[in-house]
C-alpha cells in the first residue's frame, strides 16, 4: 500500500468483480442499439478501459474533457468543455462513463449538453457514487460502489494529478499542519 494512503477502501479484486456485473448491465440495456461510450477524462481512464473490454455489445468510443476546478480543489463556477466529443450523438444512446459522482455539477452540465445534441438517451455509469457530496438532483443509472464523503484516490482518482495509477481506491492521508 502506498504510504500516502490511510486505508484501502475498495480492492482491485472488488473493482474487477463489479466491472463484470456492470458490463452485463450495459450488454442487456443496449443490445441491438447504437451506443456511444463517452468517458470524462482523465479520471475515467482505468474504469473505462476495463469496462470496455468486458462489454460484448457493439459501441463507439469518445471522450470529453470538462473542467470545473481552478487549481487543486476550488470550484471555478460553470463547467467548461475543454475537449468536445467527435461523434455525432443525434439519435444514438450515450453512456457517460465517470470515475466518481460527487457534487454532480459537472455531470449534470454534460448530460444536458449531450441531450441538447439530440441523443436518443443519455445515461450515466459511475465507478463511485458519493451521495453525501451531491449538490444537484442527479442519480447515476448504474453505480458500482457507494462511498462515504472522504478524499479518495487511486483507480483514476487523483490528488494534484498523482496517485491515479493505484490499482485500488484508497483514502488519502490528509496531513494536519
Amino acid at each position: 500500500m502506498d504510504s500516502r494512503i490511510e486505508e484501502i477502501l475498495i480492492s482491485e479484486e472488488e473493482i474487477n468483480k463489479e466491472i463484470v456485473k456492470a458490463a452485463k448491465w450495459v450488454d442487456q440495456r443496449y443490445k441491438g442499439e447504437e451506443l456511444i461510450l463517452v468517458g470524462l477524462l482523465k479520471g475515467c481512464i482505468p474504469f473505462y478501459g476495463r469496462l470496455m473490454t468486458a462489454i460484448t455489445v457493439d459501441f463507439k468510443t469518445d471522450f470529453m474533457v470538462v473542467s470545473s476546478y481552478k487549481g487543486k480543489i476550488k470550484r471555478a463556477g460553470k463547467p467548461q468543455i475543454v475537449t468536445d466529443i467527435k461523434q455525432d450523438v443525434k439519435g444514438k444512446h450515450v453512456l457517460i462513463v465517470e470515475d466518481i459522482v460527487d457534487s454532480a455539477y459537472t455531470l449534470q452540465y454534460v448530460k444536458e449538453y449531450l441531450e441538447n445534441k439530440e441523443a436518443k438517451s443519455v445515461s450515466i455509469i459511475t465507478l463511485l457514487n458519493k451521495e453525501e457530496g451531491r449538490k444537484v438532483d442527479l442519480t447515476p443509472d448504474y453505480k458500482l460502489f457507494e462511498v462515504e464523503d472522504k478524499f479518495l484516490v487511486g483507480f483514476g482518482l487523483d490528488y494534484d494529478e498523482k496517485l491515479r495509477n493505484l490499482p485500488y481506491v484508497g483514502v488519502y492521508k490528509i496531513e494536519k499542519k
